[in-house]
């Protein structure tokens, strides 16, 4: 039996209407996929802000000394601060004016400086432990045994081996020597240090081992205006 033209008609305007309402459809997932694609970045960018807020206010609660891979250091000082005797701003400006003052022979970059709920913080890079040293004068050498034999300082120390951040046996400094590749950190100084590689060996007197890659160097006796020089091999 033939279809009349009617039934033709009606049969194509069926299909016409099926096409109209499956473009509908697409065009309302997009839609809906558009939505959710830009929500989901503004929430992205939301996150972003307070994660870069956060760390622009963030810092340390302890005195923290961090040797960088590249052989920069990181010092991150935190003393007590009386607002009631001390004013923030002069604080600030002698900080900025002692870095500044500098003039050797590397580089030295304040960070950071504030003061807050009785603290005052200091964030300042050395671009080597050769600069730390000669800003501060304090006790500092990083490189090689070798390189640290040849600068004159001695191994004739009792030292503990570590291993995945615990103590372990005493050994002789004739083992720690025997490789003399080896990176060794010395400071006299009372402070936390953070290395760029796993500790090794410490010497036995006043160092506590936190982690694989932190230690830190506690006065001797409790004597918080003393320190000894601390080699730590890693």
């Amino acid at each position: 039996m033939t279809e009349t033209k009617e039934q033709v008609r009606g049969t194509r305007e069926q299909a016409l209407k099926r096409r109209q309402m499956q473009r509908k459809q697409a065009l309302r997932r997009r839609r809906r996929i558009l939505i959710a694609s830009m929500i989901a970045i503004v929430v992205a960018i939301v996150l972003l802000v307070v994660l870069i807020v956060r760390s622009l206010g963030k810092h340390g609660d302890e005195t923290a000394f961090t040797l960088q891979e590249d052989g920069s250091v990181t010092f991150e000082e935190v003393v007590e601060f009386d607002s009631a005797t001390y004013n923030k701003a002069e604080m600030k400006k002698a900080v900025k004016e002692r870095v500044n003052a500098y003039h050797g022979s590397g580089s030295v970059k304040l960070d950071s400086v504030s003061a807050s709920k009785g603290k005052a913080y200091a964030t300042i890079t050395y671009d080597s432990v050769a600069t730390y040293s000669e800003f501060t004068g304090y006790t500092a050498f990083c490189g090689t045994i070798a390189d640290a034999r040849e600068a004159g300082y001695t191994f004739d120390l009792t030292f503990e081996e570590v291993a995945e951040g615990h103590i372990g046996e005493i050994v002789s400094a004739s083992d720690v020597v025997s490789d003399e590749n080896r990176k060794v950190l010395i400071l006299q100084e009372n402070v936390v240090v953070h290395l760029p590689g796993d500790v090794d060996y410490i010497t036995t007197n006043g160092i506590n081992v936190r982690d694989a890659k932190t230690v830190e160097i506690v006065p001797v006796n409790e004597n918080t205006d003393a320190a000894v020089a601390a080699y730590i091999i890693y």
